[in-house]
């Protein structure tokens, strides 16, 4: 007994620390010290936790931005360790994620979708139908197109959680709108977000591939999953080769620089200055972030749905056939990366 009222003293000092504004190091350390001591201790005052920061945050605007985001980051720490036995205040908390991304600091709107992916990820996929419907409606409709950098990349993020949990409540429509906007963030201008978006991509192509996989939510009709035809071709090699035959006349001269390129090439720093004279700089940065999709699709086929090696040589073989266009030495380069990482 007195080891329950050592744990709740320091419950109640650690949610004092974050409702009282803490800054992004503190808030961090206290969320994950909150997370901690529940873990160790008496495990039912979890309940309580996530009730009290959901009030807290339900209040938005009254509140000052520093504390909203310690409580948003709090609570974001509780799902992604107690997500399963808190699953019926995941769609009070999607509520909250809308209201969060009203905020104009865009720290606020980061935090709310770093909680929303933490309680989808914890949730495994066992919410309510209504739950993920309206976490993927905030997601795609505010998230996505959010004019801050940090807030995208961690819209990007809730997109791979989604497909990590199995996509529930998400429909072949759902998946080809989400698709077609992931290839279309691979020409943002900031790098880190194309990447984000890459990953998100061919995390959704391989679920979209898995109907076995597909989860369907508690509160939906009956649905027969559905694999994804033709979605290859649509949103990874059909993209790659985009502009390359309106351009077929410049192929000779365009492919004089490619020689001039090295062959050698590494995702971590890919660099194709000859696609800037023939597709220009967006088409570059498209192409390398649809190999880094190809290499999260073909990890993920293999690694999460452990498909055998039989099957996977048919997607190396569509791989390769992104040649067929442009056989330049920078796209043999990006194509070779995406077989070497893809299939290590």
């Amino acid at each position: 007994e007195s080891i329950l009222l050592s744990q709740r003293k320091c419950e109640d000092a650690l949610y004092s620390l974050l409702v009282l504004g803490a800054r992004r190091p503190v808030r961090h350390l206290a969320s994950v010290a909150m997370s901690k001591v529940i873990l160790k201790g008496d495990g039912i005052s979890i309940y309580s936790r996530a009730s009290s920061l959901q009030g807290f945050l339900a209040d938005g605007k009254k509140n000052d931005a520093q504390k909203v985001a310690g409580a948003a980051q709090c609570l974001g720490e509780l799902y992604r360790y107690f997500g399963r036995r808190i699953l019926s205040g995941i769609l009070e908390t999607t509520n909250i994620v809308a209201k969060l991304l009203k905020f104009t600091e865009d720290f606020v709107r980061q935090e709310a979708l770093h909680m929303l992916r933490n309680a989808l990820e914890g949730s495994e996929g066992s919410a309510s139908s209504a739950a993920y419907m309206d976490a993927f409606r905030i997601i795609m409709r505010t998230g996505v197109g959010d004019k801050s950098l940090s807030v995208r990349i961690a819209a990007a993020r809730c997109l791979k959680a989604f497909a990590n949990i199995g996509g529930p409540s998400l429909g072949l429509g759902e998946l080809e709108n989400c698709l077609s906007y992931c290839v279309k963030a691979l020409e943002d201008p900031e790098k880190s977000v194309r990447d984000a978006f890459a990953e998100a991509l061919g995390a959704l192509l391989a679920l979209a591939m898995n109907p076995d996989a597909q989860v369907q939510p508690k509160g939906k009709g009956h649905a027969i999953p559905k694999k994804l035809e033709g979605g290859l071709q649509k949103h990874l090699a059909t993209p790659f080769t985009k502009g390359i035959v309106t351009r077929y006349s410049h192929m000779n001269h365009c492919q004089k620089l490619f020689n001039r390129q090295p062959i050698f090439i590494r995702f971590a720093s890919v660099w194709i200055s000859g696609l800037e004279t023939f597709g220009g700089p967006r088409m570059k940065d498209l192409r390398v972030g649809i190999s880094l999709s190809w290499v999260c699709f073909l990890q993920a086929m293999c690694l999460k749905y452990l498909h055998p090696d039989s099957e996977l040589q048919s997607y190396a073989l569509q791989v390769m056939g992104m040649l067929r266009t442009d056989t330049s030495v920078d796209a043999q380069a990006l194509v070779s990366s995406v077989i070497s990482c893809g299939f290590a």
